[in-house]
This record gives C-alpha cells, sequence and structure tokens, in this order.
C-alpha cells in the first residue's frame, strides 16, 4: 500500500529542499527522489497531523493565490536554468496544496512521454483562465516559457488584485447600508410601537408626521411575517443576480451607468484589457488572439461587444487605433497612447503604460465614490432616525400640551 514519506534532499545546484513522495516502501521513494536529480539527505513517514492538514486542505480547494505561485515558482525555476521536468518534479514534492501536487505529477508523467507542455498545463490545470495556456504555448514555441508563466502569474495576480479591490470597496458602504436599515426597521417594530400604545388614548389629533411614524410603526408590528418574508425575498434576488451570469451582467452594466461608479468601473476595465493585451504581445502572440483573450477578460457586456467590433476592423486590415476611435471604446488619451504605441513599434509597452494610467484612474475614482458613499448614507441614516425620533417627541410634546 502506498505510503507518504517526508523528506530533505540537495538539488543540483547545492539547495535544500524539503516535500513528501509517495511510494510502497522507503527504497522506492529514494530510488524516485534520485530519478528527479535530488541527493537524499533524510527519508522518515510523513507524520499523521501532516497528512490530516492535507485533507483538510484537500477539501478547502486550490485557490487563485495557490495557482500564482505555483505559475511564479516554476517560472523562477526555468529561469534559472533548471531542466522543465526536473522543474515540474521539484514542485510536485513542494506544492502547497496536495491537489496541486497531484496535477504536476500529471504533467511530470505526459511530459516523458513526449507531450508538449501547453498540453500537460491544460490536462493537469484546466481551471486556469484561456491566457495562460495561450502565454505558456507562445513562450514554449520561442524558447522563453520561464518568462512567460512568469507573466501569466502576474496578470493573474492583477486581475485577482482588481477583483478584491472592488470587492473590498463595495464590503464597507453594504455593511453600513444593512445596519442602518436594520436599525431603522429595529425602532420601527420594537420603539415606536410602545409609543404608539401610549399615545391611543390621546384626545388631541397629533401632527400628520407623527401620525405617519407610529402608524408605520404598528403596521410593521403586526405584520412581522410580512416583513420576515420581504427581506427574505430581497435576499434571494441578490443571490439569485450573482448565480446568474446573465442577471450579474445586467447588473454590473447597471452600475456601470451610474455617474461616479460606472466611471470607476470601466476604467478599472479598460485597465484590464491594456494590462492583458500588453502581457499578449510582449510574449509573441499574435494581434488578434490577444485581442480576443483581453475582450473575454472584460465583464463589461457593453465595452465587450465595441471590443469585438474592434477586433473584427483589425482583422480586416485597420489599425487598432483606428478600430478603437471607430468604436468610441476608449477615451481620447486611450486611443493617443496606442496610436503612438503603433506608430513607434513599442504597442505592449504602451498598453502596459495605459494599464497602469487606467488603474492609478480608478483607484482615485475609487476613493471619490467611498468618500461620497460613506457620508451619504451615513446622513440617511441619521435623517431617517432622527426624523422618527423628532416625530414622537412632537407628539409627546402635543399631547402633553408642551411648548417646543
Amino acid at each position: 500500500m502506498p505510503q507518504t514519506f517526508q523528506y530533505e534532499a540537495l538539488d543540483g545546484a547545492g539547495r535544500l529542499l524539503t516535500g513528501r513522495v509517495d511510494a510502497n516502501h522507503p527504497r522506492e521513494a529514494q530510488r524516485a527522489l534520485e530519478s528527479q536529480g535530488l541527493t537524499l539527505v533524510e527519508l522518515a513517514p510523513a507524520k499523521s497531523e501532516t497528512m490530516s492538514g492535507a485533507a483538510l486542505m484537500r477539501r478547502r480547494g486550490v485557490t487563485a493565490q495557490d495557482r500564482i505561485l505555483a505559475l511564479k515558482q516554476l517560472s523562477l525555476l526555468l529561469k534559472a536554468g533548471v531542466p522543465l521536468v526536473q522543474g515540474i518534479g521539484t514542485l510536485k514534492g513542494q506544492a502547497t496544496h496536495p491537489l496541486l501536487a497531484t496535477a504536476f505529477g500529471e504533467m511530470e508523467k505526459r511530459l516523458r512521454t513526449g507531450d508538449t507542455f501547453t498540453n500537460a498545463l491544460s490536462a493537469a490545470l484546466p481551471s486556469l483562465p484561456p491566457y495562460v495556456y495561450q502565454l505558456a504555448a507562445s513562450g514554449e514555441a520561442i524558447g522563453h516559457l520561464g518568462q512567460a508563466l512568469e507573466d501569466a502569474a502576474t496578470q493573474m495576480a492583477y486581475d485577482r488584485q482588481v477583483r478584491q479591490d472592488i470587492r473590498n470597496a463595495l464590503t464597507y458602504p453594504a455593511i453600513l447600508i444593512i445596519s442602518g436599515i436594520s436599525a431603522v426597521l429595529f425602532i420601527f417594530i420594537v420603539v415606536v410601537p410602545r409609543f404608539s400604545t401610549m399615545l391611543a388614548s390621546a384626545k388631541k389629533p397629533l401632527p400628520w408626521v407623527s401620525a405617519v411614524v407610529l402608524k408605520t410603526g404598528m403596521f410593521l408590528a403586526t405584520h412581522k411575517l410580512l416583513i420576515f418574508l420581504a427581506v427574505a425575498a430581497l435576499i434571494w434576488t441578490a443571490r439569485s443576480i450573482f448565480i446568474d451570469p446573465q442577471r450579474r451582467a445586467r447588473f454590473r452594466e447597471f452600475l456601470a451607468g451610474l455617474p461616479l461608479l460606472g466611471v470607476w468601473l470601466r476604467d478599472a476595465e479598460v485597465a484590464r484589457w491594456a494590462s492583458m493585451s500588453g502581457t499578449m504581445l510582449s510574449n509573441g502572440v499574435d494581434l488578434i488572439k490577444a485581442l480576443q483573450l483581453a475582450r473575454d477578460s472584460v465583464t463589461l457586456d457593453s465595452l465587450r461587444d465595441r471590443l469585438e467590433q474592434a477586433t473584427k476592423m483589425v482583422r480586416t486590415g485597420h489599425s487598432l487605433s483606428s478600430a478603437m476611435s471607430a468604436q468610441q471604446a476608449f477615451s481620447p488619451t486611450a486611443l493617443s497612447l496606442i496610436q503612438v504605441g503603433e506608430e513607434s513599434g513599442e504597442l505592449p509597452m504602451m498598453l502596459r503604460s495605459l494599464a497602469t494610467l487606467y488603474e492609478d484612474t480608478a483607484r482615485q475614482r475609487m476613493k471619490q465614490f467611498l468618500l461620497m458613499l460613506e457620508p451619504i448614507a451615513i446622513l440617511l441614516i441619521g435623517v431617517v432616525v432622527g426624523g422618527i425620533v423628532a416625530a414622537i417627541m412632537l407628539a409627546i410634546t402635543s399631547v402633553n400640551q408642551v411648548a417646543l
């Protein structure tokens, strides 16, 4: 029965490596390590705690950060001159996740049978973004696989960072708004009905503002089931939006149409498109294929449709700048940078400069959006809560004939 061993070994450069290897007995594990060009230093059965931790990681699944780290490690080994099969064998024992170790083992087997690296990568890790395989194929063809994998990992990290920035930027305002709505509902359902009971026997008519607040509170207090169903329907609607790709796309288009938030989201999309296009072109991918892959990374349907039409125009012989200008996809500044890149023969560098420019702009838009959203949300919540309190106090003073 196969057993897992923990080992320490030296590679060809004299570096000490640690990892795990599966084998039926220690001698077989030693032969497996020696076949990878490693000199065994120490070999021992893996501890049960390690195995339980690996099992927990297996249940967790492979994260985007795990994939990025694996690509970066492989690119570093290749750029250092380590043979491809040996580098993959090394990562098989040092993988940060058991599923990645299995994937590297499958890649090693395919490479030893004569398969290409791109085919082995797509078969072992099918969940990577499509542009990773295209970059790997290009790097493998021109002999710069290490640099291509490094650029792929950098692009994946960039995409992950953009998504994380947007998520983090929207989390606090969402919590603030939900907390405010919850506080208002609590006041209406719990606090206001008590004052309604106290003021029910009042002979004088209450001010209309106070009457509206008290009646609203009584209605909500006597229809708690209706409130629960409304909240459940709202949660279900939000969940359906994020699960259904079409609804999620329509929601993104709605956000893109808002005054400040929309500009921020569009700038982030342009930065992502420019970054991917520059990365693909700098690694020898042809222009049409690079434009297609960069277009697929854009999440706004309106912008993606324009980029699709621009790609068709480029395929028929138009320059990239003229195609983008005809589709009105980008700002004059972006078009100017693309045109300069075409005329100077430095389009990949200009596209990366464009990505940096729009990335900085998107961050500024994000800060402006948060600076406006947070005080507006606090002000609205304060006005609503203060209005409820003022209406109750006005009712009490009116019944007791207390002059304000």
